[in-house]
């Protein structure tokens, strides 16, 4: 990532797809197509440290979800933190971002306490660390919240025959959300 630059400009190849299949449409078929396709589960993800189950939903859709549970850590009076990352992957474009939630429970607090943030806990920073090698083996590029998810890629004017469903279309927009409503 480079600062000061949209990501279309650092990968142009993004910004070429973007073009093709959002603002010419050339593409609509092909994206069907995409959507239909099941990624599979990478099986070194089963090699992930203190892991405690994979799920994935996988369904028609523009992008995949692996959701990665690792093993509670428990601790005095009833303590307990479930700690989960989602690895979410577009079917566009081999790109993933990473997203981490947290499940606390404990004597003092009725129900459970859900949190979502970053990478806290040596076993999520390691898990993490993991996944990134393995992503970044198999060709895939980690876009970041921070910097990428939330960048713009096209304003509304230039799209023809999409509805807007905010100020503009951004990166996450583009390749993990179904905006033209074809899947």
């Amino acid at each position: 990532m480079e600062h000061g630059k949209l990501f279309v400009e650092e990968f142009p190849e993004v910004g070429e797809l973007i073009e093709r299949l959002f603002i010419k449409r050339e593409l609509d078929e092909w994206y069907r197509m995409k959507c239909a396709e099941i990624l599979e589960v990478p099986n070194e993800f089963n090699e992930i440290g203190n892991l405690k189950q994979i799920e994935s939903r996988n369904r028609i859709s523009h992008s995949t979800d692996i959701l990665i549970h690792l093993h509670d850590i428990s601790g005095k009076e009833g303590f307990l933190l479930g700690q989960q990352i989602n690895v979410k992957i577009s079917k566009l474009f081999p790109i993933y971002i990473l997203d981490y939630s947290y499940s606390i429970r404990h004597n003092l607090i009725e129900g459970i306490f859900e949190i979502d943030g970053t990478a806290e806990s040596l076993e999520m920073i390691q898990a993490t660390n993991q996944i990134n090698r393995i992503m970044t083996s198999k060709g895939y590029t980690e876009i970041s919240h921070l910097y990428d998810y939330y960048d713009t890629v096209c304003e509304w004017d230039v799209l023809p025959n999409i509805e807007p469903f905010n100020r503009r279309l951004t990166l996450g927009d583009a390749l993990f959300t179904d905006v033209l409503e074809l899947c």
